[in-house]
C-alpha cells in the first residue's frame, strides 16, 4: 500500500523552514541545500514541489504576506485601528522575522518586477484597509472633523513601516513600549477627545503588553 503523503502540508512545512532561514541568513545566501537538510528531507523532494529557487522564494515572500493579512482581519472587521497596526508591527519574534523577510525581498524588488509589483500590491491593500477603517470610524462620528483620511492612512503606514525597518537593526533599542509610544500619539491626533483614551488601548495591544511582561518574568 503505498504511503499517504500531505502534499500541501509538505510545502508549508518548506516554505515555514525557508522562512526562518531567509531571516537568519539572508535571501542570497539561502539554497535549495539549506532549506532541504533544515526540513529534514532531500533536495530532490523540495525540487518536486518548487520548479527553481525563485519559486520558493517568491511563494515564501507571499506566505509571510498572507499570515500578516490573516492575522489582521479581527482588528480591521471591528474598526480597531490600534489593533490592526499591532499586528503588523515587529511586536514579537514571529512578526519580526515577517519583517526581515520582507526587508530582503525589497532589496531584490529593484530589479524584479514580479516581486515589486508584489510588494506594490501589499502596500496598496495594507493603506487601504487601514483608510477603509478610517472611513468607518469618521461615519460613526469618532474622528476629527476634517481630517484627511488617506494622507492619515499614508502617514501610520509610513511610520510603522519606518519604525519596523530601525528595530530589525536595533531591536533593544526598540521594546515593545517604545514602540507603543511612539504609533500612540498619532492615532490620538486623530479621535475626538471622547475616544482617545479607547483608541490606544485596543485588546490587540493589551495583550502584546501581557506577552511582554511575561517574557520579562521568565
Amino acid at each position: 500500500m503505498p504511503i499517504y503523503v500531505d502534499h500541501h502540508a509538505r510545502r508549508q512545512q518548506v516554505v515555514a523552514v525557508a522562512s526562518r532561514l531567509i531571516a537568519t541568513m539572508g535571501l542570497e545566501a539561502v539554497t535549495i541545500r539549506d532549506v532541504a537538510e533544515a526540513a529534514g528531507c532531500s533536495t530532490a523532494i523540495v525540487s518536486h514541489y518548487f520548479h527553481n529557487k525563485r519559486e520558493l522564494l517568491f511563494l515564501t515572500y507571499r506566505a509571510t504576506i498572507d499570515r500578516a493579512t490573516e492575522r489582521t482581519e479581527v482588528a480591521f472587521v471591528a474598526d480597531d485601528l490600534k489593533g490592526f497596526l499591532a499586528e503588523i508591527m515587529p511586536l514579537d519574534e514571529e512578526r519580526l522575522m515577517e519583517w526581515k523577510i520582507w526587508l530582503s525581498f525589497w532589496a531584490k524588488a529593484a530589479a524584479d518586477p514580479d516581486i515589486a509589483e508584489e510588494q506594490r500590491n501589499c502596500v496598496l491593500h495594507t493603506r487601504g484597509r487601514i483608510l477603509a477603517i478610517l472611513d468607518r470610524l469618521e461615519a460613526r462620528g469618532v474622528l476629527v472633523p476634517g481630517l484627511d483620511r488617506e494622507h492619515h492612512a499614508r502617514r501610520l503606514l509610513a511610520t510603522v513601516t519606518g519604525m519596523a525597518v530601525e528595530v530589525m537593526f536595533d531591536a533593544e533599542d526598540w521594546p515593545n513600549e517604545k514602540q507603543h509610544a511612539l504609533i500612540d500619539p498619532e492615532l490620538r491626533m486623530l479621535y475626538r477627545a471622547p475616544e482617545a483614551a479607547g483608541a490606544t488601548n485596543s485588546t490587540a495591544w493589551r495583550e502584546d503588553a501581557r506577552r511582554e511582561d511575561v517574557t520579562a518574568s521568565s
